[in-house]
């Protein structure tokens, strides 16, 4: 397993079968000269990853109707690779299936279409994770095609599913035990995400995968100001129901940087120094830097514009350098953001210098998976 006291002390998670903390107690207590000097000289031992670690989590967008299919063949590629001699080699090990709209003008998070998605729209979009041949689905037949020829990795793929935001402007989100939410009321929009939880663990229960593991829900939100007062409340719900809660903020985000009192389990620092080929390169060093302060894991960022231009490769290539620097590739979960099929693309090209792109992150992959345990 990976070495990664990381992951018990600057993440500071404690992990149960009843529940997760996202605080990290230290007992004072006095301790004789020898105690001290012991304490001093021995060497720490290594802790063992959380059950719920996740080393690579790619972001599978999904649902609208804008979206991939996400069929068996898409996602193979971010499965595993194979090596000039045929071996497979393992990639991403946590899957998170992320999706902003509809395609039909709803929005799952604030911001981005004219209507709040209500139910329905909940629904649909559970129906569309669930879909079959399609995503999650989709997934657990690609590793059961390996699993016929005897080829597994030692751990289950890790799943993380989008929790939607409640708006707090929908008024009539829909009916719950006879009564219609309206989000106006903090603890209607918790009732909304509890059903939605526990709709989305019952489907996945049905689903009976064969290759994959449930290991939290996905805050869309990508800041916390529509849901300070809810979100500890929620984080509660799905600790009690064992699952993990997950973020991963924009750079500058109001309360990035009180993740942990939110009461997520980990966060992921979006660096957002990709999107423009304008940014300053002190963008990518400060959210490095931002995270590495505030305890947090990092995001991995491109999309096809590196295809066809230069400009864009270079700033992947600075991903990948100063996540190297810093020490990111060795001791932190990495989250990759790439688009939306990005990374398909790039996997299926024949370009030497994309090929080259695609070899330097699969090789850092395939290692980081390797320390965690494949």
């Amino acid at each position: 397993m990976l070495k990664l006291s990381f992951l018990l002390t600057s993440l500071a998670l404690t992990v149960s079968t009843a529940s997760v903390t996202t605080s990290c107690q230290k007992v004072q207590m006095v301790a004789s000269p020898e105690e001290e000097k012991n304490t001093i000289t021995a060497k720490p031992k290594p802790q063992p990853a959380p059950v719920f670690y996740i080393s690579d989590l790619a972001l599978i967008y999904q649902g609208g109707i804008h979206r991939l299919p996400w069929t068996k063949d898409q996602l193979k590629p971010y499965v595993f690779r194979t090596t000039g001699s045929g071996a497979v080699e393992w990639l991403f090990d946590g899957f998170l299936f992320i999706e902003f709209t509809d395609g039909m003008g709803h929005e799952y998070a604030e911001g981005y279409e004219p209507t709040p998605a209500g139910k329905t729209e909940w629904q649909w979009l559970l129906d569309r994770n669930f879909e079959s041949g399609k995503a999650l689905h989709a997934l657990d037949d690609e590793l059961d095609s390996l699993a016929l020829l005897n080829i597994k990795p030692v751990r289950k793929r890790r799943v993380v599913l989008t929790l939607p935001e409640p708006i707090r402007s929908l008024s009539n989100w829909g009916d719950l035990n006879g009564k219609n939410l309206n989000f106006a009321d903090s603890a209607d929009r918790v009732a909304a995400c509890k059903w939605y939880v526990e709709t989305a663990m019952t489907m996945w229960q049905a689903a009976n995968f064969k290759h994959l593991e449930l290991s939290g829900f996905y805050w869309v939100a990508e800041q916390n100001t529509g849901a300070v007062e809810i979100l500890p409340t929620v984080a509660t719900m799905l600790h009690n129901k064992q699952q993990r809660f997950y973020w991963i903020p924009y750079y500058g985000a109001a309360g990035a940087a009180n993740w942990q009192t939110m009461g997520f389990d980990i966060a992921y620092q979006q660096p957002n120094y990709f999107f423009d080929l304008s940014s300053p390169y002190s963008i990518l060093t400060g959210a490095i830097n931002f995270a590495k302060t505030n305890k947090m894991a990092l995001e991995m960022e491109f999309d096809d514009r590196l295809m066809t231009q230069a400009g864009y490769r270079q700033k992947y290539t600075d991903y990948m350098n100063e996540f190297g620097k810093s020490g990111a590739w060795k001791n932190l979960p990495v989250a990759y953001y790439e688009g939306g099929g990005a990374w398909l693309k790039m996997c299926n090209s024949t370009d030497p210098e994309i090929m080259g792109l695609v070899k330097r992150l699969s090789d850092t992959i395939v290692v980081r998976q390797k320390a965690a345990g494949n």
